[in-house]
């Protein structure tokens, strides 16, 4: 209990300070007009001739730019979404409470648990920060950053991924027009998985995947993906409406929205 209230009182601070902005003590600006001596004092401890008041300075994380979702320093005609850590936030602080509060009888489970949920969001945090979802003229693609220092900088420059699809080895962009479907996993307004469906990959070269002995697509119209929603879920939404990517159905969270 102490551990996870010293964690909570860290975190809580440095949120705070992170959206404080550096100022100048009051008098500070008097002191530096007293010339290159008094400068040459204050650096050596040398005692100033005139005493000013210390004041607590917040200092911006240089990390801030990785949950800064404007990527101000690209200038392309392509629209990229905004990243979102919800699903990333979401396991850590689930692996936490495993490992904290362990709410099973059976400890040894509830660490095992709680550092692969800490882990895992860890890695999709990761994802999240090197991984792009843009949407160009014809085309929906997932892009790498080309920083060295992920959160560091603001985005740039970005590449196609330098891994093909893990699951059939080609590149990880397809056409608006071979669209059959897309939504959002469990709702749009909580999604943790984005779904599309497209017929851009070869017939041959399709994988449907299966669960246990039921296969997961039974219908033969096209290939499924699906990434974690580290991309924002409303302007992807946005933009597959706005490309008239091809849609089945009402999306996931909006079957009884009344239009």
């Amino acid at each position: 209990m102490k551990l996870l209230s010293l964690i909570v009182a860290l975190a809580g601070s440095g949120i705070a300070a992170a959206f404080l902005q550096p100022f100048e003590p009051p008098q500070l600006h008097q002191y530096l007009q007293h010339g290159k001596e008094s400068k040459i004092g204050f650096l050596t401890g040398d005692k100033p001739s005139k005493s000013f008041p210390l004041h607590m300075v917040a200092i911006r994380s240089p990390f801030w730019n990785a949950f800064n979702s404007k990527d101000k320093e690209l200038s392309s005609d392509d629209f990229i979404a905004d990243r979102d850590f919800s699903v990333a936030t979401t396991l850590m602080v689930v692996g936490i409470w495993l490992t904290c509060f362990g709410p099973s009888n059976y400890p040894e489970v509830d660490m095992i648990g709680g550092i692969f949920h800490i882990w895992f969001g860890a890695f999709i945090g990761k994802q999240t920060m090197k991984t792009r979802a843009v949407f160009t003229n014809d085309s929906f693609e997932l892009r790498t950053v080309t920083n060295k220092h992920l959160g560091i900088q603001a985005d740039k420059g970005l590449v196609p991924k330098e891994r093909k699809n893990y699951v059939l080895g080609t590149d990880n962009k397809w056409k608006y027009n071979t669209f059959v479907n897309w939504d959002f996993f469990p709702s749009i307004n909580l999604p943790i998985l984005v779904y599309f469906k497209e017929t851009q990959t070869p017939k041959e070269m399709q994988v449907k995947g299966s669960l246990g002995a039921r296969q997961m697509d039974r219908r033969d119209n096209g290939q499924m993906h699906f990434f974690p929603a580290y991309a924002n879920a409303k302007q992807l939404r946005e933009q597959f409406d706005l490309h008239r990517c091809k849609k089945v159905g009402p999306v996931h969270g909006e079957e009884f929205k009344k239009n």
